[in-house]
């Protein structure tokens, strides 16, 4: 199969219109038609049906146009990779990171790579741990730095312990508990507050729901979820209506700047460290093993200098 094709067939699905898609890739109809019907006898199937609407995707369609997906997102990296080698910018590092560790340290990560690599290029995704994960599999980062889930890494995967943490509560501190604990020294749990969840760090996870439990809280109002991007839940939960769980350390970072306030529970931690991971023949290269040691350092540092935040108590429902 020619390559063209494949990303010429995903920009077809993307606009839902050959019309469309020949303007956009600045070629005529008949050769993108042409080149379509190529494509439907080297695949062996139809890759797409017609109708006064457009175009939809058959399900091998869709595979193949992944595919031509994946070579388009190729080419651009490497016309990126030669843009920034031109401009001085020698070594790329492609991080991924979740989306509230990043939030809390990717400002002081990236001063501390630049200062000690000023060649070093940097893209950065943010993602659900899980998706950070399998695209570091195919080989679209060089490192992920989010939490681990897993007994052991998979295959070809190694992990360095970066920051030993844990899910805790946070609120704003205008919120109704944080009201009452300033009068009365503590407040209790009651059923009518409402949740706000981070995907993975969810009041609907395991060990999350044995530590509320333990506080008596047996049910929860999640009334919104957020899924990769932290900043708005943050925002969310700074308006005083809202209770989240959290990983700890990169929500004390950041509270100050949201005015959040920790709730203190008298239930058994619930860890949620965070990592980084990596493919194993990755640290051949001198300079990404480099790299490796600065992210490592640059995170057992803003450990150490974690900010204090404010925090009230939370006695156990009787």
């Amino acid at each position: 199969m020619d390559p063209r094709h494949l990303v010429q067939l995903s920009v077809i699905l993307e606009k839902g219109s050959i019309t469309q898609a020949s303007r956009h890739l600045h070629l005529t109809q008949p050769t993108l038609t042409h080149n379509m019907q190529i494509l439907e006898m080297q695949a062996g199937g139809v890759l797409f049906e017609r109708s006064r609407f457009g175009v939809r995707s058959t399900a091998l369609g869709e595979m193949l146009a992944r595919e031509g997906r994946n070579i388009a997102q190729t080419l651009q990296s490497a016309a990126e990779v030669s843009a920034r080698y031109l401009g001085g910018l020698q070594n790329q590092l492609r991080l991924g990171i979740g989306p509230l560790v990043g939030a809390a340290i990717l400002p002081d990560l990236a001063a501390a790579l630049f200062t000690q690599h000023p060649s070093v290029a940097l893209t950065v995704q943010s993602d659900r741990p899980q998706a950070l994960l399998e695209q570091l599999i195919d080989k679209r980062h060089d490192f992920v730095v989010a939490p681990s889930w897993l007994e052991r890494a998979p295959r070809g995967i190694e992990r360095t312990a970066l920051i030993e943490d844990e899910l805790a509560i946070f609120c704003g501190n205008t919120h109704p508990w944080v009201v009452t604990a300033q009068r009365a020294g503590t407040a209790r749990y009651h059923d009518e507050l409402e949740w706000l969840s981070l995907g993975t760090a969810s009041p609907f996870d395991q060990n999350v729901r044995a530590m509320l439990n333990a506080i008596g809280i047996g049910t929860t109002r999640t009334r919104m979820t957020f899924l990769g991007d932290a900043q708005l839940l943050l925002g969310m939960l700074s308006r005083g209506h809202y209770l989240a769980v959290l990983p700890r350390f990169p929500t004390r970072i950041l509270a100050n700047r949201f005015q959040l306030v920790e709730i203190n529970v008298d239930a058994p931690a619930s860890p949620r460290n965070i990592h980084l991971w990596h493919r194993s023949e990755l640290l051949e290269d001198p300079t990404l093993s480099s790299l490796q040691a600065a992210i490592v350092e640059c995170a057992r540092d803003l450990q150490r200098n974690a900010p204090h935040v404010p925090s009230v108590t939370v006695s156990q429902v009787g």
